[in-house]
């Protein structure tokens, strides 16, 4: 007997398109887009949405802080997307599957289901417990231009581990390390380390410089 075809939730790419005209990481999420998501979305065939540009499939892209340093993961080739292989993330998400629609807010239900299977956390936080950062809507790669990223921070007191050893591992690193090893990151950790995670950082460093130039102007 054939395994059951995997469904996804997908939304339409021209709705998409027609709320956000730019590409990238995107900070500002129009403010129909989480109002109206849950009415226009729907299942269909996995085959059929790695295939068709005219959808893109929802996924919660979720990016683990300790410390000022982020969780990062190398997917080994026994991971399921070959296309993802040897390729360092720092984002832990998946697809929704019609299983989290059994609870009422089906992307809360996915998004503690992706993170309790990736990672070994048996009480995952839910979606009113993250930062939301923005959304990924990119046409940069096969994989990007059919799907869309729904990007959260998760800030930890103390570090989660990978749960899935056999098809990643998972490292702690400050962002200058990420930005050292940028060739290695899949596009869609690209996009967020430039759209985000460097900008903030700079920012950062920028305002702790001048704060310590200030004792120095009081002094004069």
């Amino acid at each position: 007997m054939p395994a059951p075809v995997e469904r996804v939730l997908v939304v339409r790419a021209d709705w998409i398109h027609s709320l956000h005209s730019t590409r990238g990481f995107l900070s500002d999420i129009h403010p129909d887009f989480l109002r109206d998501l849950p009415r226009r979305a729907f299942f269909i065939d996995r085959p059929t949405a790695e295939a068709d540009w005219a959808y893109r499939q929802v996924i919660p892209y979720v990016l683990v802080r300790n410390e000022g340093k982020y969780l990062t993961v190398t997917r080994h080739r026994t991971q399921g997307e070959p296309r993802l292989h040897d390729k360092m993330s720092f984002g832990i998400g998946g697809h929704i599957n019609p299983v989290d629609t059994e609870e009422e807010n089906y992307l809360d239900a996915a998004m503690k289901r992706e993170i309790s299977e990736e990672l070994a956390v048996d009480d995952p936080p839910g979606w009113d417990d993250l930062e939301p950062l923005g959304l990924i809507c990119d046409d940069g790669d096969e994989v990007s231009r059919v799907h869309l990223g729904l990007v959260l921070r998760w800030d930890v007191p103390q570090p989660v581990y990978v749960r899935e050893t056999d098809k990643m591992h998972g490292e702690y690193l400050a962002p200058d390390k990420i930005g050292a090893a940028f060739n290695r990151l899949e596009n869609w950790s690209r996009l967020v380390y430039d759209g985000f995670i460097r900008s903030s950082t700079e920012s950062d460093s920028h305002n702790v410089a001048a704060a310590k130039t200030v004792p120095e102007a009081n002094q004069r």
